[in-house]
């Protein structure tokens, strides 16, 4: 796994964050107990793809990677913090993994057929937001498509829940107002869904063709 690309500073806080507390987290993460309406939110993107291999940037604990990889298809995980990607090689099989800044995406353009971003560019502030959209667009084929999953409602800055006892960052958007930094970076938005779970919402965006 190559070294993290430096970014943002508050990164290094999010990926202590994670790492002290990976098998708290992977228990809270593993399935979709937890997230009702999750699994088919995914299999129908998957379903809708065309060929090629899926990306999950910001994998976590792997629940998503492990629902890629179930179906066929060549799922390659990214995240910020090496002990999770590690916790996660170890429990599931991937093709290939990469630790990595979201604003420094070490993969190879028009690659990817799909991209899951589950809960991952809500840990960075505003002004870096377009710069890790821009990331995902550039790896996706053309006619590829992202599912970004983010929050609203919130107050952004460092927060720790008692689920979650370590500080994390959080920048909440309206949903609108994120689908038009999707726009500014190239990506099309396909749809905008505000969830059942609490405060997610989720925006399936599309790399046009050429």
């Amino acid at each position: 796994m190559p070294a993290v690309a430096p970014g943002w500073s508050g990164t290094a806080q999010v990926r202590r964050s994670y790492a002290a507390l990976v098998e708290h987290y992977t228990a809270m993460t593993a399935d979709y107990g937890r997230f009702p309406g999750l699994r088919q939110e995914l299999t129908d993107f998957l379903t809708a793809l065309g060929p090629g291999p899926v990306l999950d940037f910001g994998c976590g604990a792997g629940r998503d990677a492990d629902l890629v990889a179930g179906t066929g298809r060549a799922v390659v995980l990214a995240d910020v913090t090496p002990e999770l990607l590690r916790a996660t090689t170890v429990r599931i099989a991937i093709d290939a993994a990469v630790c990595c800044d979201a604003l420094a995406l070490p993969l190879r353009s028009d690659t990817f057929a799909g991209v899951i971003a589950s809960g991952v560019l809500l840990h960075l502030p505003r002004r870096y937001t377009v710069t890790a959209l821009d990331n995902i667009r550039r790896v996706l084929l053309p006619g590829g498509k992202a599912l970004i999953s983010m929050k609203h409602g919130g107050r952004d800055g460092w927060r720790s829940t008692d689920d979650f006892p370590a500080p994390r960052w959080f920048t909440y958007y309206a949903p609108e107002e994120f689908a038009a930094l999707c726009r500014k970076v190239g990506l099309r938005v396909a749809q905008l869904d505000v969830s059942s779970r609490k405060d997610w919402f989720t925006a399936t965006t599309e790399h046009p063709e050429l």
